[in-house]
């Protein structure tokens, strides 16, 4: 097998995300990459070519903090064929994970994490090409999966009892569901959510920038009752898949939070998506876990869970196990 790793143009990398039949996020989209040079990240993109014919991608951001530099793969690479991992693309992987460190000494990085869409049957070629588990997890490795391939009463069928009654209840209500970009709603009840639940959210402007950048696959679900928002969610779509990506809500015995996802998957269904994303779920037997409660009512829609190796680090400088004891301090503290 003769390989080599070169950069790729976002529309090489949007024309192999398009076709790409594995496990896949919008992480990997030009968009996102986008996005994250908007924050002022270097953004790479990369194909491995056997001879002119690309076997696989890898988009990563160089992350710069005080205690480190890093080259980050965000749910990549993906490469053909996988998952689930079969021997013959060990030699792939193989050479990626040689080829990326190299690409990370050139950028000056402590080291690189890499964030896998893979199952733990390749963790192996990772302990043989020296990376380890990562402290902290950036993107979620367990997520829940709604498959939209289903009609919508078999969605509704096989949802939980209690958020079948709860998205029945909707109509009800008397609750309205609007669509669209509107982002003043959101940061409103964002910020209270917020300052209730006690975390750090994400910027204001980096909202600002995704909406910007995603255009119309950014949009914003908000449920109301006589005319006042009671919640909203930030859902972002590609031609895949929808995205459970911010989710903000006051305290209400009305069903607002499952309104605004319930119109989310629809919407996904009407775009052609075969799936709709969660995003991060808590181990179930993890009942100190700070997302405890946000997963049981992710859960509850119905779905699968999908779990993935951890990240994984592969430290280039000594420097990097400064960025070791931060985050596994912090992982003890937020109880993950």
């Amino acid at each position: 097998m003769s390989l080599k790793i070169q950069s790729i143009s976002p529309n090489q990398l949007q024309e192999f995300y398009d076709n790409f039949e594995g496990v896949k996020t919008f992480l990997q989209t030009p968009n996102f990459g986008n996005f994250r040079e908007q924050l002022g990240e270097k953004n790479l993109r990369f194909g491995v070519f056997e001879g002119n014919t690309i076997v696989g991608i890898a988009q990563c951001q160089k992350i710069s903090a005080r205690r480190g530099t890093f080259l980050h793969v965000a749910h990549g690479p993906l490469i053909l064929n996988s998952p689930p991992f079969e021997e013959e693309l060990e030699g792939v992987l193989e050479f990626f994970l040689k080829e990326i460190k190299t690409i990370g000494r050139q950028e000056q990085c402590d080291f690189v994490r890499i964030s896998p869409l893979l199952n733990n049957k390749c963790v192996q070629c990772f302990k043989k090409n020296n990376y380890r588990p990562a402290p902290l997890h950036i993107n979620p490795n367990r997520t829940w999966v709604l498959d939209l391939t289903q009609s919508e009463d078999d969605l509704l069928k096989n949802m939980r009892k209690s958020t079948r009654y709860e998205v029945r209840r909707i109509e009800k209500s008397g609750i309205k569901t609007t669509q669209g970009q509107d982002l003043e709603t959101f940061w409103k009840l964002h910020s209270k959510t917020a300052a209730r639940q006690k975390f750090v959210p994400f910027s204001r402007k980096s909202t600002e920038l995704e909406m910007e950048v995603f255009k119309n696959d950014c949009q914003m679900f908000s449920a109301s009752l006589e005319g006042e928002p009671f919640a909203s969610s930030v859902i972002l779509y590609d031609k895949h898949a929808g995205y459970y990506h911010q989710g903000a809500s006051v305290l209400h015995k009305l069903p607002f939070a499952h309104a605004t996802l319930w119109a989310a998957i629809l919407e996904a269904k009407k775009r052609g998506c075969t799936e709709f994303n969660f995003w991060g779920v808590s181990p179930e037997e993890n009942k100190d876990h700070p997302w405890t409660g946000l997963s049981r009512f992710k859960r509850g829609f119905g779905g699968e869970e999908q779990l993935f190796l951890e990240a994984q680090d592969s430290p280039l400088t000594k420097k990097y196990w400064i960025n070791f004891a931060v985050e596994k301090y912090r992982k003890w503290k937020r109880h993950y």
